[in-house]
């Protein structure tokens, strides 16, 4: 089975590319360099030159491949203006051929949780406001079910493990070498391991029905405080991370990104489990984040 990966090379990419090749699917990574596609080559995939804006590309790609897999980082509102015309494209190529297409969203989209519930695919959706355009694309996404393609949206909650991803962000917010936290650390996130969250795509690739959508998240929300002392302490910090003043930080940050960081995460991946059987194995995160596992 061919798949086509959009960010096959970046940190979740990665793993979802590395999951499907020791499946024995042929991985096709859409590369924007030539780095990008030697990097690509040199572990097996088939690289393929082009980027989210040659849209025509984009379309004759997805229809030669079994299944896409759209991982491609978007961080900004012009990187959100690609990545709504990329994937009206890819699904453009796949319609009415019954084959999957996975489309990578994020738990930013949600709000806090309520005192004492968590959050689930049910929930309504209050995206911060780098985010708002996202609710409606992975509407987009899922609608087109009705024109046969296998559409599934991925949420992925607080990815950490192989020493990345964005808990890392506690060192990187570091003043005077003493790492920080937004607000007062009592807000929740919940968290996936890079390599459990790949499981999960490869499931949906396979399994998944018409018109899913999935919180890829697993265990016991955790306290952004004690998150991020253990992130720090595997960074190498070897100062206790302390409380920055969401007015503060909004001044360095935004206060988009500020408020965003302040949100109480608790969210439940409980339909993945029950839906795809995915069965992550038990994990200490906390003590994973220190040892950079």
């Amino acid at each position: 089975m061919r798949v086509l990966v959009t960010g096959a090379t970046g940190y979740i990419g990665s793993a979802v590319a590395e999951e499907l090749t020791a499946r024995g699917y042929r991985v096709v990574a859409l590369a924007r360099s030539a780095d990008a596609a030697a990097k690509a080559a040199d572990v097996g995939y088939e690289p393929l030159r082009g980027d989210l804006g040659d849209l025509a590309s984009l379309l004759e790609h997805a229809r030669s491949s079994d299944a896409v897999i759209h991982l491609a980082a978007t961080q900004d509102e012009e990187m959100a203006t690609a990545d709504r015309a990329a994937t009206r494209a890819l699904l453009d190529g796949l319609r009415s051929s019954d084959k999957p297409f996975i489309y990578t969203s994020g738990v930013w989209v949600y709000g806090s949780a309520p005192p004492g519930a968590l959050l689930d695919e049910d929930s309504p959706t209050d995206p911060v406001a780098l985010y708002s355009w996202r609710p409606p694309l992975e509407h987009e996404v899922l609608s087109a079910a009705v024109d046969g393609v296998r559409t599934t949206v991925i949420r992925p909650g607080m990815v950490y493990g192989r020493g990345g991803g964005p808990l890392t962000q506690f060192g990187e917010m570091a003043a005077g070498g003493v790492p920080r936290y937004v607000g007062n650390g009592e807000n929740h996130w919940t968290l996936v391991h890079v390599d459990d969250l790949a499981r999960l795509y490869r499931l949906a690739l396979e399994q998944a029905p018409p018109g899913t959508l999935l919180n890829g998240v697993v265990g016991e929300p955790l306290r952004i405080r004690d998150l991020a002392a253990a992130a720090a302490a595997g960074g190498g910090f070897a100062a206790t991370p302390v409380a920055w003043p969401v007015e503060h930080a909004a001044a360095e940050l935004g206060p988009v990104v500020a408020e965003a960081l302040t949100r109480d995460h608790r969210i439940s991946g409980a339909r993945a489990r029950r839906l795809l059987n995915w069965e992550p194995p038990p994990r200490v995160p906390l003590e994973e984040l220190r040892t950079g596992e």
